[in-house]
C-alpha cells in the first residue's frame, strides 16, 4: 500500500505541468506554525479545462520541519498532492480575494536522532491531507495565501502565478 501510495504522489508530482498548460498555474513558499515551524514549497496546476469549466487544480507540495527537545532531533518531511477548489464565482467576493479549499494525500517521513546510544529512528505513514484558506492578489502575477492546513497548521505564503 505505502509504495504505490508513493508512486501515486510521484506520478502527480510528473504529470501535473502537462495537464496544466493552459491555466493558470503557480508556486509558492510557505511557512506553517505546527512543530516549530514548517517550510514548504508548493505548484499548483489548473485543471478546469478537464472539469467542464470548474475551478479546480492540482496542488503538489513539498514540507520539512525541524524540531529539538531533550537532546533528541526530530526531522518530518511531507510530499503530497490535493485537489483545490477555488470559492470565487460561488461566494461573489471581489476578484482579488479567492477562497478555497482542498483534499488529498500526503506521505509523511519522521526521522529522530538520539545523541545516546539510542540511535536513528524512522517511520513512514500516508495519511488524508486536508486544507482551506484564502489568496489575495497583490498583483497578476503574486498572490498573499493564508490557510489551515494538517501539517503546518496555520500556514502564511506568497505565490507566483503563471
Amino acid at each position: 500500500m505505502k509504495k504505490i501510495a508513493i508512486a501515486a504522489l510521484l506520478s502527480a508530482f510528473a504529470t501535473a505541468p502537462a495537464f496544466a498548460a493552459d491555466g493558470k498555474n503557480s508556486v509558492g513558499v510557505n511557512f506553517g506554525t505546527d512543530l516549530n515551524g514548517v517550510f514548504g514549497i508548493q505548484g499548483e496546476f489548473d485543471i478546469s479545462f478537464m472539469t467542464n469549466k470548474q475551478p479546480i487544480s492540482v496542488q503538489v507540495f513539498w514540507k520539512k520541519a525541524s524540531q529539538t527537545f531533550y537532546g533528541v532531533s526530530a526531522d518530518t518531511t511531507a510530499v503530497g498532492v490535493a485537489g483545490i477548489y477555488d470559492f470565487n464565482a460561488l461566494a461573489k467576493l471581489d476578484k482579488k480575494i479567492h477562497p478555497y479549499a482542498g483534499a488529498g494525500l500526503k506521505h509523511e517521513t519522521d526521522t529522530a536522532v538520539s545523541p545516546v546510544s539510542f540511535g536513528t529512528f524512522k517511520s513512514t505513514s500516508t495519511d488524508v491531507y486536508v486544507t482551506g484558506g484564502v489568496r489575495y492578489f497583490l498583483t497578476p502575477q503574486f498572490d498573499a495565501d493564508l490557510n489551515y492546513n494538517n501539517f503546518g497548521g496555520l500556514t502564511i505564503g506568497v505565490n507566483f502565478d503563471f
